[in-house]
């Protein structure tokens, strides 16, 4: 395999001058949102509008913060921010990491509730927000979406 391994610090600075090379210039980068390496090779190398998954990310000078009032799926209203105020975000996709991710205590996984109820309220929050952008997840159930920025309604 081809398979590199390097720190978040690397990582992080290979993102940041990926962000400050790229037009419109993101403010906002990340990694593909799953350690799927496989999906990373069918993925196009980089998009400028994808989500942008809150266990890894880079926040380059940007007044945009985390909307308090949103207590689940923060990250894809935080993406959506950035999007609508500086034009684009930077994911690249061929970044893949390894994290414990919906299953560790603490964080999001300490807020959710087993029944789905606040989840699915922060979801509502999203639509709302973001109108034409989310949609359910045709195979993960109603605690999960797709986000799509290019179908988003003004």
């Amino acid at each position: 395999s081809s398979r590199i391994v390097v720190s978040p610090l690397a990582a992080a600075r290979f993102l940041l001058a990926k962000m400050r090379a790229a037009e419109p210039r993101p403010r906002l980068g990340g990694v593909l949102p799953t350690g799927n390496s496989a999906l990373a090779l069918l993925a196009q190398m980089t998009t400028l509008d994808g989500f942008i998954l809150g266990d890894f990310f880079v926040h380059d000078a940007s007044p945009i913060r985390f909307d308090e009032s949103i207590t689940l799926k923060e990250d894809y209203d935080f993406t959506c921010s950035h999007l609508d105020r500086h034009g684009s975000v930077m994911r690249c996709n061929r970044l893949c990491i390894r994290v414990a991710h919906e299953k560790n205590p603490g964080g999001a996984v300490d807020a959710r509730d087993t029944a789905g109820e606040k989840e699915r309220r922060n979801i509502k929050i999203l639509m709302e927000k973001w109108p034409g952008v989310f949609k359910l997840h045709s195979t993960r159930g109603d605690t999960q979406v797709k986000m799509t920025w290019t179908h988003r309604k003004h």
